[in-house]
């Protein structure tokens, strides 16, 4: 055999050795054992293990990742947080407008004319308290989507009828006083169709008939403005 012929089969064989080696080397990088003995005991160990700089700059950019969209998701509590203040507020203005336009739609005493408006068991109203009565015209007519009711009330003392009086019993006194307190209104350009008139007599006590005090409040007349559509 020529020199030439053994240089080549030394070549061959080198080159091979070469190739072997390297698929050695590469298979050995990858952490992928090289039999099957031990292999199943190892696999998980090796895996824990044998992290690639590959493996690494993954597991970095997840971190990365992860921080981000931690970063992203307190900024979107932040941003609800805000727009649920914010929806509260708007909440609470709504509930306002709500609650002043209810108290729109209520009854409203306007004023409540007491004993001294009448002089006893009269349904004259005194001269000295006329005043009294006509101020309350101008509130009247500043609402004028508004019914007029005018209440009568009474103490609970027996009235004596006699031939100078125009009521039999406390029902006719409160109905006849409240419907003089209505003439001063028409009088002074209250739409009549405005005004209703009830008499109540002794049966809606404010406080205790049982003493002189407590019948002097009994004793009135009540000015109630009620909307339109509001039923009695």
């Amino acid at each position: 055999m020529s020199d030439e012929a053994i240089m080549r089969k030394l070549i061959i064989s080198l080159s091979i050795v070469f190739f072997a080696l390297s698929a050695f080397i590469t298979f050995m990088a990858l952490g992928i054992p090289s039999g099957d003995e031990g292999y199943q005991n190892k696999r998980g160990t090796e895996e824990l293990n044998n992290v690639s700089p590959r493996s690494e700059e993954v597991l970095s950019q997840l971190g990365r990742e992860q921080e981000a969209n931690r970063t992203e998701v307190r900024e979107l509590q932040a941003t609800i947080a805000s727009l649920e203040n914010e929806l509260s507020k708007k909440n609470e203005d709504i509930l306002e407008k709500v609650e002043e336009k209810t108290s729109d739609r209520e009854t409203r005493v306007l004023a409540v004319l007491g004993a001294g408006t009448f002089r006893s068991a009269q349904i004259s109203i005194n001269e000295d308290m006329l005043f009294d009565v006509e101020r309350l015209v101008p509130d009247l007519k500043a609402s004028p989507d508004s019914r007029i009711i005018i209440e009568g009330h009474t103490d609970n003392i027996p009235v004596s009828p006699t031939a100078d009086t125009q009521f039999k019993d406390n029902m006719d006194l409160s109905f006849l006083r409240a419907k003089a307190v209505a003439r001063i209104f028409t009088e002074q350009g209250i739409v009549p169709d405005r005004v209703s008139v009830i008499g109540y007599g002794d049966t809606r006590p404010i406080v205790s008939n049982e003493t002189r005090e407590g019948r002097a409040k009994n004793r009135r007349i009540e000015i109630k403005l009620v909307p339109e559509d509001k039923e009695l």
